[in-house]
């Protein structure tokens, strides 16, 4: 077995984050000054305000009910006109808000994460299996929207894919940080440390992909022993990610670790089956 280089296996987000995001993307502003009208299909909306390069206001309505925040933000350009924008919102629970907003198309994918709290950390895997429910106690949410202009039956959106399935990709997030990734299948992953604070440790967790354009995928992972929702966009034609990791600082609910990665991704292998001699 590997020798760890840190006395507790697994660590905590706020360990992790420190010295990870070397290979990030400068931050885009182009939004400052300027608001952005997500409308869902159905009786909701969301209006970001983008009040400064580092605060926006994020309003919802629901069914003619409205909650407002500030926040933080981070806003990227991986490609032209496509966006990351991801924030936290800190209102009576742990949620974050991660919209990829493509602009010539006219529509965004929001994907809402949802820690978990410190009852349902404390459920045994084992008591979740027997019950039938997902090992990991992140929630996650994907929705679909139009930018600027009503939802319609018209407004296209992002499709989920199989087109990462068999592929097994080096990720190098820092000068001493290193992963793999190895697709299974269209519900699960596995990840394994190759260098770094985590050096020897894997697992396979829940995982979702979706296409933006061609070699461009959202991948997003929900980590069940150290609760983490990680949501990154996946660049082939540049051999990129870009993204975020977000979990509570320490081991147990509290601060919230939200913070942007980068990487070189090297494609290491593709495994397919042939299953012409199965009956």
């Amino acid at each position: 077995m590997a020798e760890l280089t840190n006395d507790r296996e697994y660590i905590t987000v706020g360990e992790l984050s420190v010295g990870f995001s070397e290979h990030i993307i400068v931050p885009t502003y182009e939004f400052v000054g300027k608001n952005l009208t997500l409308n869902f299909d159905g009786p909701k909306s969301m209006v970001l305000s983008f009040l400064t390069n580092e605060a926006l206001s994020c309003e919802i309505t629901e069914h003619g009910i409205s909650e407002k925040y500030i926040s933080s933000y981070l806003a990227i350009e991986p490609r032209k006109n496509l966006y990351f924008i991801d924030f936290i919102v800190s209102f009576g629970n742990a949620k974050s808000v991660s919209v990829i907003l493509d602009k010539t198309k006219g529509f965004a994918t929001v994907i809402t994460g949802l820690l978990p709290d410190e009852k349902a950390i404390n459920i045994p895997i084992i008591k979740s299996a027997e019950a039938g429910e997902a090992l990991t106690k992140v929630q996650v949410q994907f929705e679909h929207a139009a930018v600027n202009t009503p939802f319609t039956l018209d407004t296209g959106k992002h499709e989920t894919t199989d087109e990462l399935i068999g592929q097994r990709v080096q990720f190098v997030y820092s000068s001493k940080d290193a992963y793999e990734h190895i697709y299974l299948n269209e519900k699960f992953y596995s990840w394994h440390c190759i260098a770094g604070k985590e050096k020897g440790l894997c697992d396979t967790d829940r995982c979702f992909y979706y296409k933006l354009d061609e070699n461009l995928y959202c991948f997003v992972w929900l980590e069940k022993i150290i609760p983490t929702i990680g949501i990154v966009i996946e660049d082939f034609d540049v051999h990129r990610s870009y993204g975020k990791i977000c979990g509570y600082e320490d081991y147990l609910p509290g601060k919230i670790n939200n913070f942007p990665v980068g990487s070189y991704a090297t494609p290491l292998n593709n495994t397919s089956y042939d299953y012409s001699r199965l009956s």
